[in-house]
């Protein structure tokens, strides 16, 4: 099993790219939100009180996905190293898949300040509940000096200088998924 983990600053592009992705591989969609917004449909405002279980869903999901041989594109937003938490959740969701026999492949999508502004309101984003605030957005940058996960290799790829289609092809090409 190959868990394509996809993650990056908000409106990087990580779920664009990933539905491309998925188009161009055949393999299945996991995007981040699908476990957020179900444990805040359930909990609500208390959603970072209950994140244990988005983080224990996302762990039944991968394990049982490397137990099926199922391989899966999961997108992620990764809040830096300055974030004590980030670190223990990323080794978890890796230890699920690795030990039924899978591995994780990191692709990190960056795009240029200007363009995360952009695009950060656009409509198409209002569908999953996904921040739409450019002064949030820029709060969250300005707050984290590093945003690359400092202890796993990743391919990066600059949605700025690329097109959501040419970003999954180069992944594709990259990871030996075709």
């Amino acid at each position: 099993m190959k868990l394509i983990f996809l993650y990056g600053p908000p409106a990087s592009g990580k779920l664009t790219v990933a539905e491309q992705l998925s188009k161009l591989t055949g393999i299945s969609l996991f995007h981040n939100h699908i476990t957020r917004d179900l444990v805040k449909d359930i909990y609500g405002d208390d959603l970072g009180v209950n994140y244990s279980l988005v983080e224990k869903l996302r762990n039944d999901v991968f394990a049982y996905c490397a137990e099926k041989e199922t391989d899966l594109i999961f997108t992620y937003v990764y809040g830096g190293p300055q974030d004590e938490n980030e670190e223990r959740i990323i080794k978890s969701y890796i230890k699920s898949v690795e030990v039924h026999g899978g591995e994780v492949l990191f692709v990190e999508l960056t795009a240029n300040r200007d363009e995360l502004l952009q695009r950060v309101s656009n409509e198409s984003r209002t569908q999953h509940k996904k921040l739409l605030d450019p002064v949030a957005l820029s709060t969250f940058l300005e707050s984290r000096n590093e945003l690359t996960i400092p202890f796993v290799k990743s391919i990066i790829v600059d949605t700025s200088s690329m097109s959501p289609v040419d970003s999954a092809r180069f992944i594709a090409q990259e990871l030996e998924l075709l």
